[in-house]
Parts: structure tokens; C-alpha cells; sequence
């Protein structure tokens, strides 16, 4: 066992993994359904080590305080009458006091840049406002690990920048963020690739490494990022000498 990683999951030779804290992860493939279902415990097994304990009926309370989760399925399913309310909802459940509620969401609210919204229904809001309440009403909880599931795809650019700025300070922190897409590109945003096909790990690593497994990659019909392209072609030519998550950081490094 690696004293380091914090969660385990051991399902079979073909579906295992294992992370430290300070892990952002991108599981990238479809039909991730079941392995979901098991990290939310539904299929009753007992697939994951957290801490270092085997997770079952007997400790599941102290698995579900620890480990959150934002699904696309459940994006427009709201308990609250405000925006306000349905944050509140999970720190409600935890035995938290009104004031560290109020804190904690005026805290929150801040970083996510959802203010001007706490008032409002969230059934009313779109659906980029949407992703950003349902990862504001998982992290007041303070998760040690948040499971997204295809929801960062729903984000407006200016968003989604301003979200992974915040999922990395999390990360920093000393947690965890597992994202499950279908989209390639999001594999930028995180420090290790687990690629997934058929319910099987096809290769797993640093973001920087799979990435360079272009010929599996494309064999599996999945297209790089023209990010990532381009990174790849500039870095052949010794023009530059490691990827970068946007054009413009790319940009600057050509040019200084």
C-alpha cells in the first residue's frame, strides 16, 4: 500500500486507481456510469479505500462527508427556494450552526461570483449559474473529494476559467477532484489522465504523458486539443519545452 494516496479504488486488475491528495483528476471516455454508481456507493461494494479504510455500510457516513458529488443529472434538481437555501441545505444535514451557514456561503459566494444571486430561484437561472451552485453547495460542505460528472462542459468560458482557478485551489489544498467527461480538451485542466474504454483503464499518467500517446489516442478515436497539437509540434522543434494550458501563456512564452 502507498501511505500517500488518500483514495483507492480497487475494483478489478482492468478498473483500479489510486490518488494522493493535491490530485486533479480527468477520467476521460463514455459510459462511465457504473464506475460512478460505485463511487456513490449504490451498487453496494466495497471498491474504495479512504484513508486507509475500507468503505461499507458500517463507516458510510464518514465516507459521504468527505467525498461530494456534482452530476449532470442532477443539475436542474434543486431543495431550496433560493440560491441562498439550496447552498445552506448540505452544511443543514452536517449540523452546522446559522452563522458558519452564512459564512461559509458569503465565502463561497464570493469566489464563484454568485452574489447577485442568492436570492434568486435557481430553477430560473441558466444553466451555466447552475453548475457553479451545485460545486458552491458541495464545497461549503468541505469535501476532501469532489466527483464531477460531464457538468464543466455546461460552464460559459469566462466561467469556466474563473471555476478551474477555484478547483485548483481546492486541489492546493489538499484535496482531491475527479472529473469524468467526454471532451478532450478539459484533460488541460488536470495534473493525471485516466483514459477509459469499455469499463477498463486504457492507460493512466501525468496529463503531459498520456497526452503524448497520440497514436493510442487517435486509435481510440479521441482528438487531441489543437492546444495541445500545436504544443506538441512547437515542442518538437525545441521551440518550446513544456505544454501550457492556454493560447495566450503559450504566446508569451514563444515571445519572451
Amino acid at each position: 500500500m502507498n501511505f500517500n494516496n488518500y483514495f483507492t479504488y480497487s475494483e478489478s486488475k482492468d478498473l483500479s486507481f489510486s490518488f494522493p491528495t493535491r490530485s486533479f483528476v480527468i477520467f476521460l471516455g463514455d459510459g462511465n456510469k457504473r464506475l460512478i454508481d460505485n463511487l456513490l456507493f449504490k451498487n453496494n461494494h466495497d471498491y474504495v479505500t479512504l484513508m486507509f479504510a475500507k468503505i461499507n455500510f458500517k463507516n458510510i457516513f464518514k465516507y459521504k462527508k468527505n467525498v461530494s458529488f456534482v452530476l449532470h443529472e442532477h443539475l436542474n434538481l434543486f431543495v431550496g427556494e433560493t440560491v441562498s437555501d439550496d447552498i445552506a441545505f448540505g452544511m443543514e444535514c452536517l449540523g452546522l450552526n446559522k452563522n458558519e451557514m452564512e459564512d461559509k456561503i458569503l465565502k463561497y459566494a464570493k469566489k464563484f461570483e454568485i452574489m447577485n444571486l442568492l436570492d434568486k430561484d435557481p430553477n430560473s437561472l441558466g444553466i451555466s449559474d447552475k453548475v457553479k451552485i451545485k460545486i458552491v453547495g458541495s464545497l461549503v460542505c468541505e469535501p476532501k473529494v469532489l466527483v464531477l460528472d460531464e457538468v464543466l462542459c455546461e460552464l460559459d468560458k469566462c466561467d469556466l476559467n474563473m471555476v478551474i482557478k477555484n478547483l485548483d485551489d481546492f486541489v492546493n489544498n489538499d484535496n482531491i477532484v475527479f472529473n469524468f467527461t467526454s471532451d478532450v480538451s478539459e484533460c488541460l485542466f488536470g495534473s493525471d489522465v485516466i483514459v477509459l474504454n469499455n469499463e477498463k483503464i486504457l492507460i493512466s499518467g501525468k496529463t503531459i504523458n498520456v497526452l503524448n500517446e497520440d497514436k493510442l489516442m487517435k486509435k481510440l478515436g479521441v482528438g487531441l486539443p489543437f492546444l495541445v497539437e500545436v504544443n506538441k509540434y512547437l515542442m518538437d522543434y525545441g521551440i518550446v519545452d513544456k505544454y501550457f494550458d492556454s493560447v495566450g501563456e503559450l504566446v508569451d512564452d514563444i515571445w519572451k
